[in-house]
Formats: structure tokens, sequence, C-alpha cells
């Protein structure tokens, strides 16, 4: 399995350089052709239920001097820090794009029969979407599906304060690269390897187990590089495991008896747009999971139960777990 990368800043760039209802019209042709740029619209018109475009909005702003009322590009935050967004966005390039690009981690993950190219579109905004990051999949001018991380440096300071209580350009490098590429890009990937071997998970108990894995996984990436930093920030307590196991094993058997009133059991398959470990028991326990698989066995763990499946996972948490989750 090999992943391509694109980075794409003209969703950042473009609107940044733009002074005028003039400049506008002279950029229109680039803002309508620019994957970012569309992956932007995508999702904000997605998540706001609009159908307005990013240049309809820039016209409206710099005709009128002001944004329309509902600002669904979030125009006025972008245009209200220009200076600070193009000393971020200059910041970023000046670091070496392996601090913040590094999606061949993922690669390992993944048996060496997984043959699959998968292509990314990397983009950098400063307008959009009311979030640091999403991600979004699309099929590109020649109708191959491809898929795209989308960046929002505009959101990038409140929503890492409001995570972390501080802000920093490392915080900020580390964040894009752990937190969301490789921590989406696992998923992604996962997602398309199981479809490929034929494994998508549809009974109650597989989708569960399935979950368990990709995203205990894929938060144990985000968070590996400094697991003290994050559990003191996140409050991921292991004091709290037994308690999760526990629940764990009671949302199982109810899946075994088709159970599937059980409150827990959608609450644990609901994947709100944002959250943090902490606020999700199934993301919690799939985390600590995969830290003790990695902990005790390295990645090789991470990659033998990716390649055998959830079942394999749990069986090498049990190894090393005082109470056994139920499979």
């Amino acid at each position: 399995m090999k992943i391509y990368t694109t980075l794409d800043d003209s969703a950042a760039r473009i609107p940044l350089s733009i002074r005028s209802s003039d400049g506008v019209w002279d950029r229109s042709a680039d803002l309508r052709n620019s994957p970012g740029v569309q992956l932007v619209e995508l999702a904000t018109q997605h998540w706001l239920n609009t159908g307005v475009t990013l240049v309809e909005e820039l016209a409206y702003y710099f005709e009128n001097n002001e944004p329309s009322e509902d600002d669904p590009y979030a125009l006025t935050r972008c245009y209200d820090h220009r200076t600070q967004l193009e000393d971020l966005l200059g910041d970023l390039y000046n670091r070496p794009r392996e601090e913040w690009i590094a999606l061949s981690e993922i690669e390992s993950l993944f048996p060496e029969s997984f043959a699959v190219d998968f292509p990314f579109t990397l983009a950098l905004t400063v307008v959009g979407a009311p979030a640091f990051g999403y991600v979004r999949t699309y099929n590109d001018s020649e109708g191959e599906e491809s898929h795209g991380l989308v960046v929002n440096l505009a959101q990038a300071q409140p929503h890492l304060e409001s995570v972390f209580g501080h802000f920093s350009l490392d915080l900020l490098i580390d964040t894009i690269r752990d937190g969301f590429f490789n921590h989406e890009a696992f998923r992604v990937v996962y997602h398309e390897y199981l479809a490929q071997n034929g494994r998508v998970p549809a009974r109650p108990v597989d989708r569960l187990k399935s979950a368990l894995l990709s995203r205990g996984i894929a938060w144990y990436l985000s968070y590996c590089k400094d697991l003290a930093f994050y559990d003191e920030i996140l409050g991921l307590d292991r004091s709290a495991l037994d308690q999760h196991i526990a629940m764990w094993n009671r949302v199982i058997e109810a899946a075994r008896r088709k159970n599937t009133s059980e409150p827990l059991f959608e609450d644990w398959l609901e994947l709100p747009e944002t959250r943090a470990p902490s606020e999700m028991n199934l993301d919690v326990l799939g985390y600590f999971a995969a830290r003790a698989i990695a902990e005790n066995h390295g990645r090789e763990g991470l990659r033998e139960a990716v390649a055998e499946g959830p079942d394999r996972f749990i069986a090498l948490f049990n190894e090393i777990s005082p109470a056994p989750l139920q499979r």
C-alpha cells in the first residue's frame, strides 16, 4: 500500500491575497478550479446546509465591506486576522514538510499484500466550515475517488486554546501531523482495507469490535509522540479502564443477544463531528488497548491486529490486561 499526497494551499493563499471585488473576479477561475477550495465548499455546504459558493461570498464581502448575514465561510474571522494568518502560513512553510506530513507512518501498519494506492489531497484553508479539520471523499476530474484532509488555519488557534489551553507553532504542527492527518488517514485506509478483503462489518457485535480497533489505533496515533502530555491535558485516566471494560462487556453481551435497544450501543458507535477520546467510552477503551499493545508488542503488534482483525486486537490486549474484554 502506498499513500500519495498533494498539498494544496489555494484555499488559504488565494483568499488572503484578495483585497478588492476586482481581485475576486480576477481569481475566480483559480478558486473554482482548485481542489482545495472544492473540498472547503463541499464541507461547508454540507455542514451548514447552504448552496452558496466561496466566490459568491467573497464577491459579496468586498462589494459590501461586510460578510453576508450567515457568513458561512467565516470571512469575518479570516480578514480580521489576515496578518496573523499570513504569518502562520509562512511559518508552516518554513518548517520541513516531513515535520507536519508523515503519512508514511500509516503505510507501515498494513500488510505488504495490501497493494492499493491512496491519493490524498492535503488542503490548507483560512475560510470555510467552523472546524479545525475535516475529511471529505470526492471524485477527481477523471472520476477516480480521492480523499481530502482539510486543515483550517483560521480555526487553529481557538481550537488548540480550547483543547490545550495554549497555542504554539510546535503544538499546531504536532496536531496537524498526528492528531489529524495520521488519525484520519488511518481510518480511511482501514475502511478500504476491510472493503478490499470482504471484511466490512454488518452484525452489531462486529461493528463494535471493528470500531474499537479503528478508533483505538487512530487515537493512539494521535497521541503516541507524547503520551504523558495528552494524558494530563485530556484527562485520559487509566484508573477508569476497568469501568470501560465492564461497560464494553455489557454492550457486547447485549449485541450478541441482538438487543440493540441497549442505550450504550448507539452511543458507542456514534461519531460526532468534533470529539476528544476522553468524551467517548469506546474511544477511551480502544485508545488504551492500542497503547498497551504498542507498549508490549511494538508497532508490529498493531500491524498484526490490523492484518488479522478485531478479535486479534482484543486477544493481544487481553494477554496483558488484568480484566479481559469479551469477544
